[in-house]
């Protein structure tokens, strides 16, 4: 217990040595996720795209000039709608899900002019789903009805998702942050008893307010 305390005292220790170069900021932006799925591994790969939004905060610690530290926390709401007609019955489909993410990026950056500054970074990202629900409906003959599915209690569906990716970034005049990046998902996202494989890969477009 001794030896735990003096590793997390010595590591509040270089934090606080550090904060003099460390910066805040605070940003959103747009997710498009690819979940692909097969229902074993040799079998044929089939995908689905995901639209999202994202919004959360960050805090770079600079180690040095060119190298940081950005770990975050944010919240992401990803959803897909679908529809279908068919002999007069139309069916539809409303996928929603909110999760928690927390990346650490670590990142090489060098400055282009006196106010821009280029970096390149990359890392892993634990990705915690808080709610992913599908709300179906359906009507025929002027009849309609629909039902609300728990997908992570009735699908076989993982809350629990880890990435690792990467990307590029800028920031202007120290008070924008811009960033694209792309993550590929490690966690196959089924956990049912059967062979199935499904992952979730991310692509990420933000924009962030430094303090």
């Amino acid at each position: 217990m001794k030896k735990v305390i003096s590793i997390l005292a010595a590591a509040s220790m270089m934090l606080l040595a550090t904060s003099a170069f460390a910066q805040v900021h605070v940003g959103a932006g747009y997710l498009n996720d690819t979940e692909t799925y097969k229902s074993n591994k040799d079998a044929d790969k089939s995908s689905d795209n995901l639209n999202g939004v994202y919004a959360g905060v960050g805090y770079t610690i600079h180690v040095s000039d060119a190298f940081a530290i950005t770990p975050g926390l944010y919240w992401s709401m990803m959803g897909k709608k679908d529809s279908d007609n068919l002999a007069g019955l139309t069916l539809g489909g409303d996928f929603k899900e909110h999760s928690l993410n927390i990346p650490v990026d670590f990142s090489y950056g060098f400055n282009l002019a006196p106010d821009a500054k280029f970096f390149v970074y990359a890392g892993p990202t634990i990705q915690y789903g808080l709610s992913s629900k599908t709300k179906y409906t359906g009507s025929v003959a002027g009849v309609s009805g629909e039902s609300t599915v728990d997908n992570f209690k009735n699908d076989d569906y993982s809350r629990l998702n880890v990435l690792v990716g990467g990307g590029v970034g800028a920031q202007v005049m120290d008070a924008i942050r811009i960033t694209v990046g792309y993550d590929l998902g490690l966690t196959n996202l089924y956990k049912g008893s059967g062979d199935v494989i499904m992952k979730r890969n991310q692509l990420k477009i933000g924009v962030a307010y430094v303090f």
